[in-house]
């Protein structure tokens, strides 16, 4: 192949590699604590692990939809950029405890539509390069959802049997379930949308009868959930959430959580995660600052090429040895 050639095979590559660089983006999480009179134990010590959101109904796995870069083989990171804590304090992610600057890293082992409802079978977690181990398949699946949430609802699929084909089903559907104005209007039109309302998961936070929406806050592009536990005098846990409502990847998490014993003995900790896409860029930072750099050097090269830049300047510099000797 000439050298043309090879330039040329090399653009078409370059091209083809930035048009498939994707930012990666956000999901939702909730602090629920089993015990909310946490206390300090002899030595002083708190742990805590952020728990996954209520907001994702484990009984509901098989009717979740996921965005279409969350398939076997993709990696999806976040970054601890700020983590502040009392030395009794640990927060932990699985059986990892937690430091600044360490990369929480969701692993496709799988695809998520061939086992819906067993995430542990195709997610896993890792802290940096160390899998985070939980101490059940459902506290793995339930880790999985602080990271990722599902994009829409398929409850179509549900609607196969007789009875949910049935005028009195879908009547009392429409009537109590209706998160859209055409849901379910009538038996024929039940089939013409792929998602409840073709609108997503967070369409049906934003709309759903059964979620506390006192803590959300819905945006054409983000979602926010905000929330305040205070599970004794001067026990307080606050926790801010960011997610990408296109895709379901968390963007940003902001946590907080101070803990007085009764001898006065205090733990606390601060801790900020961002979202990470390509070359380890935060998720707010296009990767175009990367790309287009590289795309001018090589555009710049091939112009050089065209002129023949190169042989020039070997010439030039061939000249100049000749000249000094003489």
């Amino acid at each position: 192949m000439s050298r043309r050639g090879y330039i040329g095979l090399f653009t078409i590559l370059l091209i083809l590699g930035s048009s498939s660089a994707r930012i990666w983006t956000a999901s939702a999480l909730v602090d629920n604590q089993d015990d909310f009179n946490l206390a300090l134990n002899a030595e002083g010590d708190v742990e805590e692990s952020i728990n996954a959101p209520s907001t994702v109904n484990m009984s509901q796995l098989d009717l979740y939809d996921y965005y279409e870069t969350v398939k076997a083989d993709r990696r999806f990171k976040w970054k601890i950029t700020e983590l502040e804590r009392t030395e009794n304090f640990h927060l932990k992610e699985g059986d990892k405890k937690l430091k600044e600057g360490d990369k929480i890293i969701l692993i496709m082992g799988g695809d998520p539509w061939l086992q819906r409802s067993q995430p542990h079978s195709w997610g896993q977690i890792y802290v940096n390069d160390v899998m985070a181990r939980y101490t059940s398949d459902t506290a793995t699946g339930r880790a999985i959802f602080k990271f990722l949430q599902p994009v829409g609802i398929n409850y179509i699929e549900n609607f196969t049997s007789t009875y949910y084909n049935s005028s009195e089903f879908l009547n009392d559907y429409e009537n109590n379930y209706n998160y859209t104005d055409f849901l379910a209007d009538y038996y024929g039109n039940i089939y013409n949308y792929t998602d409840m309302g073709s609108e997503g998961f967070f369409n049906y936070v934003e709309t759903s009868p059964f979620i506390n929406r006192t803590f959300w806050t819905f945006e054409e592009n983000l979602v926010t959930y905000e929330n305040t536990i205070i599970s004794e005098v001067n026990n307080i846990t606050e926790i801010t959430l960011v997610f990408d409502r296109p895709t379901g990847l968390l963007n940003e998490m902001y946590y907080s959580a101070s803990f007085i014993n009764g001898s006065e003995y205090f733990a606390g900790v601060n801790l900020t995660l961002i979202r990470l896409h390509g070359w380890g860029l935060p998720y707010y930072i296009t990767t175009w600052v990367v790309w287009i750099p590289i795309i001018l050097v090589v555009v710049g090269i091939i112009v050089a090429f065209r002129l023949h830049a190169f042989q020039r300047l070997k010439l030039y510099l061939e000249a100049r040895k000749l000249a000094k000797r003489d």
